[in-house]
């Protein structure tokens, strides 16, 4: 009986062990591109790589038979061995920081330490000083001979499991709520299940159960099972700790990265594994099996796991719940992206143009004060005619819904009127230049209509949505929906912290929305930047109300933009002649791109670049002063 276990025990302790370093692999992946900036994520990135280096040298171990290829193996295979202690006792001090307690220079000290005595212990490895040879055991493959020197890191390896448990359990004592202690739970149990796990393999290179076969087996399989579930565990537990999503986010994401990279690429290989395995018995050509199975295979589990994913969605545990998932996906499948707006804004003039047979058509995208920010447009168009339509189309004729006739071109304003507030807004105006077909007659009025109709309907979809994302933005920083996730999760004081870091695009927006009313209006009046410290300081000085003292900063923050020497209008002089001329002097569009020698279309490029480094030199400006009053 044991003849036809240990083989199949064996073939799947050796696919798990695989496992292992597709799964450190993958984890290590996903958090150097998501969390990339947080400090434990960096020492779990640590970790991730040396689980990575012990368990990807002991599954291609098995691919060789060279006594020299081996020994490299083992070796690489012991150096991840080495730096995992110390990566670990770096994991829990860092953990222990987490909970707000102050670490002192000397335990600092300390964890550089660990460091610098893994290196020594790794030169030694490399200088066959720990290990003098390697000798065959049986089916076990190869065994390390160990030196008197290799018990040198048996004792520093207990030492720092010591001290790794005393930081677990202080910083497990600093956590007061159940669902603060839950959590740290699981940051420990999985953080020494690692590093336990990895014990078996140990005892493998220094001769221990070398005499019993099955049960080094058994002991190897269950290490592997064990270690498996609690990579994938501290993985879940430290991206939690570390991400600024929500809960339900991280499960999402990191279930999709699993099921796709780890689970998938597992599975694949265990098959591929047992199909090479059994080909003696199955009398196949296990090449063309082993070929087709992994493709097979892979194309198989991408279509479950494609087919899973919304189920996993819609589930209350594991993501959004079907009600909220319902209204997410609906808000998905409504917003119309830029590209997309093009696009069939294009397609909606250029047959426009064919059925009024007109040298060209355009439609201009108006923002809410009813300045152009887009310009479609197909075949030959005046570029000046949406500006000084969106000028004067109010004198002319009011809102109407009318075209109208200007030095031989039809222009046509697209209104959305809202009856529950009594408001009209201006959303687009449609140009026809120069149109061979009369407006008279009946189809391309129709056509017209039917255009307009069309546009009004995209239009305020995205201009709706899109005002209510900017609402949601600039909520108040005690009322921001996402504020809860940039917070410490176990140091509890970190969570009454007023101080906030601003973010570029956020402050862009207010930024923008200021510059348009900077001479009066309800974006500067209520703007959120009047709650910086240093307009509000402003305040305090010379300025007696917040619409003068934002005013005030703002004026600051484009001098500082401004370069120095005599004005010109050279490359380095154009972000701050744009905010100058723009907003301060208040010139008109046209007039600001003539005196710039500039098109229009290169004008607004080059003015959302203007705010941007505008909101930076604000931020900057906010944080030299809470640091010089710190």
């Amino acid at each position: 009986m044991i003849n036809w276990i240990l083989p199949i025990i064996r073939t799947i302790s050796e696919i798990l062990t695989a496992s292992i370093a597709i799964a450190s692999f993958s984890l290590l992946l996903f958090s150097l591109f998501f969390i990339q900036k947080e400090r434990l994520a960096r020492v779990f990135s640590l970790i991730l790589l040396a689980l990575s280096v012990i368990y990807t040298a002991d599954a291609l171990s098995l691919t060789t038979l060279s006594d020299q290829n081996q020994l490299l193996w083992q070796q690489i295979h012991w150096s991840g061995i080495i730096f995992l202690p110390a990566t670990m006792i770096h994991f829990s001090q860092v953990i222990l920081q987490m909970t707000g307690k102050t670490i002192r220079k000397l335990r600092k000290k300390m964890t550089a330490v660990t460091y610098i005595f893994s290196v020594i212990f790794l030169v030694l490895l490399w200088k066959n000083q720990l290990f003098y040879g390697t000798r065959r055991v049986g089916n076990l493959g190869i065994s390390m001979i160990p030196t008197e020197k290799l018990n040198y890191f048996w004792v520093w390896l207990f030492v720092l499991l010591g001290a790794m448990l005393i930081n677990f359990y202080h910083a497990f004592k600093r956590t007061r709520t159940p669902t603060s202690r839950r959590r740290m739970l699981y940051l420990i149990v999985s953080a020494l299940g690692v590093l336990v796990g990895t014990f078996p393999l140990m005892i493998y290179g220094s001769g221990f159960l070398l005499r019993h076969e099955l049960g080094f087996w058994l002991v190897n399989l269950i290490a592997n099972i064990l270690i498996l579930l609690m990579v994938l565990l501290l993985g879940y537990s430290v991206i939690t700790f570390c991400v600024s999503w929500s809960y339900r986010v991280v499960r999402l994401r990191l279930m999709e990265w699993i099921l796709r990279g780890p689970v998938t690429a597992g599975l694949t290989l265990g098959l591929v594994t047992i199909i090479r395995r059994s080909s003696g018995t199955l009398n196949i050509n296990v090449g063309g099996w082993t070929s087709l199975l992994m493709v097979v295979s892979i194309v198989v589990l991408e279509y479950l796991i494609t087919l899973l994913m919304p189920l996993f969605e819609r589930n209350s545990i594991s993501g959004y719940g079907n009600q909220d998932y319902q209204i997410v996906s609906g808000l998905e499948n409504m917003m119309i992206f830029s590209s997309e707006l093009e696009t069939y804004l294009e397609s909606i003039i250029s047959a426009l143009c064919d059925i009024y047979q007109a040298k060209g058509v355009f439609v201009a995208v108006t923002d809410s004060m009813g300045n152009v920010e887009n310009l479609i447009h197909v075949g030959e168009t005046s570029l000046s005619d949406p500006i000084i339509f969106s000028e004067k189309i109010e004198a002319l004729q009011g809102f109407t819904d009318e075209p109208i006739t200007d030095d031989g071109s039809i222009l046509l304003p697209v209104f959305y009127r809202d009856l529950t507030e009594n408001k009209t807004w201006l959303l687009a105006i449609i140009g026809i230049t120069d149109p061979a077909v009369t407006g008279e007659e009946s189809e391309p009025q129709s056509a017209l209509k039917v255009a307009a109709d069309k546009i009004r309907i995209v239009l305020w979809q995205r201009w709706y949505l899109g005002r209510t994302f900017n609402v949601l933005r600039e909520l108040s920083n005690d009322e921001k929906l996402g504020s809860y996730r940039k917070i410490g999760l176990l140091n509890t004081a970190e969570v009454l912290d007023q101080k906030s870091d601003y973010e570029l695009e956020e402050v862009s927006t207010w930024v923008r929305d200021a510059l348009t009313h900077y001479w009066g209006g309800p974006r500067l009046t209520e703007n959120p930047l009047i709650r910086l410290d240093i307009v509000q300081q402003e305040m305090n000085g010379d300025s007696n109300n917040a619409t003068n003292a934002l005013r005030t900063i703002l004026k600051k923050a484009i001098d500082q933009i401004r370069p120095s020497g005599e004005r010109s209008i050279s490359g380095e002089w154009t972000l701050y002649n744009i905010l100058d001329l723009k907003f301060i002097e208040g010139l008109k569009v046209k007039e600001v791109a003539k005196k710039l020698a500039m098109s229009e279309a290169d004008l607004y490029r080059k003015q959302r670049v203007a705010i941007e480094e505008l909101a930076k030199t604000i931020i900057r400006m906010e944080k030299e002063h809470n640091s010089s009053h710190l």
